[in-house]
């Protein structure tokens, strides 16, 4: 697995500036674990984009939704679904509700395509935090050597999750 700075260094080759949609407000990633790191860090010092290996595989995590589907956010999302497969030429899959991200995949050139599961055959799978049916299988994904591109809003979970709520 390639160091952390190299890491760093894959997925921010060509990346200027970070171009956010304003509208969307992140929340703070907490990293755990001796393989994770920052990647996008705002003013406070709070990190709103990170990255790991997690078993053979690897993820990239940020920290609204909202930032994988924007099209000023290309360079880097061309550089995390690099990153994160590790099967070069191997199809990138979409959850349906990040179909956008498709779209400006395959408009650079990526083969990637809208799939409502992860499969084995893909080389990343890309989804919001939301979707709590495919814990089991991205976790196995991941540590069967697949890459993981996943986005979410901490708080839009905690409004939603009221009967869950530990605190």
């Amino acid at each position: 697995m390639a160091t952390p700075s190299a890491a760093f260094e894959a997925l921010m080759n060509g990346v200027t500036s970070w171009d956010v949609p304003e509208d969307a407000v992140p929340c703070e990633l907490l990293l755990i674990g001796e393989a994770s790191f920052p990647v996008m860090v705002n003013d406070m010092g709070q990190v709103l984009i990170a990255a790991s290996s997690y078993g053979r595989g690897r993820l990239v995590v940020v920290s609204h939704e909202d930032y994988l589907v924007e099209a000023q956010l290309t360079p880097f999302l061309l550089n995390a679904v690099g990153w994160l497969c590790s099967s070069p030429g191997a199809p990138i899959g979409v959850h349906p509700s990040l179909a956008p991200l498709a779209k400006i995949l395959e408009g650079s050139g990526v083969d990637a395509k809208v799939e409502p599961e992860v499969k084995d055959s893909l080389g990343v799978y890309c989804i919001d935090a939301y979707n709590e049916t495919m814990t089991e299988k991205l976790v196995k994904f991941m540590k069967c050597g697949g890459g993981l591109l996943i986005g979410g809003q901490a708080w839009d979970w905690a409004n939603q999750g009221e009967d869950e709520r530990v605190l």
